[in-house]
């Protein structure tokens, strides 16, 4: 969900800087941000998979695929939305994304992990979900309302995304990692006599 996510962030976030050039109509109210957030730095998170914690590690990475299919809908109609240059169509769409996030981070709760490096994995995982969303939520806010950001508003927004960008190279990572470590191991061969 990682690389989704930061592939997302990069392509919403293009499309903000389109459609800020462009006047839009006046719409009375914005959408809210999924929580309110703030991140530092990212946390280092390092899991070492054994035993005792392979059936959580399977749980948080079956999770985490199932949440792309989630959010691929609302972030395609989102893409549409702007394209359109449709304030409306823009306003709803990031309210479906929203709901969907609300829906992932629900799910995540939902989930029975017991390791502590399993759930910090997963509490990763939530935050870099929760910023991506509250910076796709103030980037467009400027598109609903008709306005343009000020540089220092560009500046804000440009430091959201690299903090969005290094959690989300930190997840992808740890993902890949344990990808490899669940990877069925090709069966060594016997010599033969």
């Amino acid at each position: 969900m990682n690389k989704f996510t930061k592939i997302s962030a990069i392509s919403l976030f293009t499309l903000f800087l389109t459609a800020c050039d462009k006047p839009a109509e006046k719409v009375p109210t914005t959408v809210a941000p999924a929580q309110n957030t703030q991140t530092a730095q990212p946390n280092q998170v390092t899991l070492n998979v054994n035993e005792q914690n392979i059936d959580d590690v399977k749980k948080f990475l079956n999770w985490d695929a199932q949440q792309i299919e989630i959010l691929n809908a609302p972030q395609d109609e989102l893409r549409i939305a702007t394209e359109s240059k449709d304030t409306a169509k823009i306003q709803a769409a990031l309210q479906q994304l929203t709901e969907k996030a609300n829906q992932v981070l629900a799910n995540a709760d939902k989930l029975d992990i017991k390791d502590p490096g399993v759930n910090l994995l997963k509490d990763k995982a939530k935050e870099n979900l929760v910023l991506s969303i509250n910076f796709v939520n103030e980037s467009f806010s400027y598109v609903v309302q008709g306005k343009q950001p000020s540089e220092e508003d560009k500046q804000k927004l440009n430091d959201t995304y690299q903090r969005l960008v290094a959690s989300s190279q930190e997840l992808q990572q740890i993902r890949e990692k344990l990808h490899q470590v669940l990877a069925p191991k090709p069966a060594q061969e016997q010599p033969t006599k």
